[in-house]
């Protein structure tokens, strides 16, 4: 695993941008990664990290073999892994990032997402380990508090991580999360038995993504604003 000088080198020629967002909805969010994919596919000096809630979305992956009926309006997507739920109250990272510039693979850009994801939770005192492949996620004691899905198009990355703060586990059991029983799915607020405030949460994530990334100035910008206009 790169470690942050390592990550500090490889983006020393890199403009780094952050799109920080309140709860937003998931098909806007998605048709602007894809934009920025382009734009850093062509550019690849430039890094985006969106971070953000979802309002209530099931996705579905590539690998997703079959959809209950009952799920209202799942959305076919082109990361890894199969079906999963986004919603309030827990924090969804995206990675737009070329990894030809950088000298990585998605194995690297995973890696580093999981990283954040562990230094996060260690802030709150709670150790969690990164699995790959079939459990390709972070958990914690057996049970998984944060779900990994990346797409690439070029040798540009797309998607990321979510991670389950005061997320409503109850929406997971429509489904099989990532081809897994609904029952392993914990978020922090279950661990810990606290309810936490998302902004502030959020602002914490991004503190710690700049710090793993060794990152000393970036762009920030309001992803409401950049939304506008960018049709539901």
């Amino acid at each position: 695993m790169m470690s942050e000088k390592d990550w500090k080198n490889r983006l020393k020629d890199a403009e780094i941008f952050f799109h920080l967002g309140g709860i937003e909805e998931y098909l806007p969010v998605l048709q602007f990664q894809r934009k920025i994919n382009s734009d850093v596919e062509e550019d690849g000096s430039q890094a985006h990290i969106i971070l953000c809630e979802h309002t209530e979305t099931y996705t579905c992956g590539i690998h997703t073999e079959h959809i209950d009926s009952r799920i209202p309006n799942p959305v076919r997507i082109e990361r890894g892994g199969s079906i999963t739920y986004h919603g309030p109250g827990q924090i969804v990272a995206y990675y737009i990032m070329n990894m030809k510039k950088l000298g990585t693979n998605v194995l690297g850009i995973i890696n580093l997402a999981h990283g954040i994801e562990t230094a996060y939770m260690k802030t709150h005192g709670i150790r969690v380990e990164s699995r790959l492949h079939r459990e390709t996620g972070i958990w914690h004691n057996g049970w998984k508090v944060g779900s990994t899905g990346f797409s690439i198009k070029g040798s540009t990355t797309m998607h990321g991580t979510a991670l389950n703060i005061n997320t409503d586990l109850q929406k997971f059991s429509a489904i099989n999360p990532c081809g897994m029983s609904p029952e392993i799915m914990t978020s922090l607020s279950e661990i810990s038995g606290k309810k936490y405030d998302m902004e502030k949460e959020k602002a914490l994530f991004m503190e710690i993504i700049s710090e793993n990334m060794g990152v000393e100035s970036f762009h920030r910008g309001k992803l409401s604003e950049q939304l506008s206009g960018i049709a539901p």
